[in-house]
């Protein structure tokens, strides 16, 4: 029997280790690392969202793991009206943080930022105004979506694509360089906004972000050895 038989698939559904929302703003003042919620798209006030999202995927796979598939899934719990609109995943470039803002619901419009919050200017800030600078106003991801899904009415929707695959996969073998993924709405207008439930929602009623990874792993050679010994058995026992 060849070692590509005996691997068996199996699954594992992630939590998120954090989660966040940037509020598009001039001075990097608003943020929510604790809250509910984070948000994707623009208000009506053309003021941009982005949701920040990251998984511990190195730390919950066993030793030899080998990665073949995986999907997002992120629970839309609010909607604006109109058309269908595109949410995506972009690979974050640059290590974030998240501090104990917790805006007050429906959380749309972000509070003051605390110390260690994500916002527009900052990826970690001190809560004084300032703090560790983005490259980019709005935050450092790249360029190319990892996947995309059209979002409509409220309810659960699954992001997974070879692409999506390819961070997990770079993730896993690089967990320094796992950043995580920005959450990236329609923005070339205003009303797009999405609302998606956070990994805090979770005790609260909510239905928390989930990141399932499918993977094989072969037995140990102990295992092996077992095999072999009841496969000569059996042979034995035919003859």
């Amino acid at each position: 029997m060849g070692i590509a038989s005996l691997a068996r698939a199996e699954f594992v559904s992630l939590a998120a280790t954090r989660d966040a929302t940037l509020y598009e703003s001039f001075d990097g003042s608003l943020a929510n690392g604790a809250g509910r919620y984070f948000f994707a798209g623009k208000n009506n006030q053309v003021r941009a969202r982005r949701g920040l999202i990251h998984f511990d995927i190195a730390g919950m796979l066993p030793a030899g793991a080998s990665i073949t598939g995986a999907s997002l899934r992120l629970n839309l719990s609010q909607s604006s009206f109109g058309p269908e609109r595109a949410v995506s995943t972009h690979r974050a470039l640059a290590n974030w943080t998240t501090g104990s803002s917790d805006p007050e619901d429906p959380e749309g419009s972000g509070t003051t930022a605390t110390a260690n919050d994500a916002t527009w200017l900052q990826s970690s800030a001190d809560g004084l105004g300032g703090g560790i600078a983005w490259q980019n106003a709005g935050g450092d991801y790249a360029a190319a979506a990892s996947a995309t899904v059209l979002t409509g009415a409220v309810g659960i929707y699954t992001w997974s694509s070879a692409d999506l695959l390819a961070d997990v996969l770079s993730f896993a073998a690089n967990p320094s360089k796992n950043y995580g993924w920005f959450i990236i709405g329609d923005e070339s207008t205003f009303g797009t906004a999405r609302r998606f439930d956070s990994s805090e929602s979770a005790a609260l009623g909510g239905i928390a972000p989930v990141l399932e990874i499918q993977y094989t792993t072969v037995p140990a050679p102990g295992a092996f050895a077992l095999i072999g010994v009841s496969g000569l058995f059996a042979m034995r026992r035919r003859r």
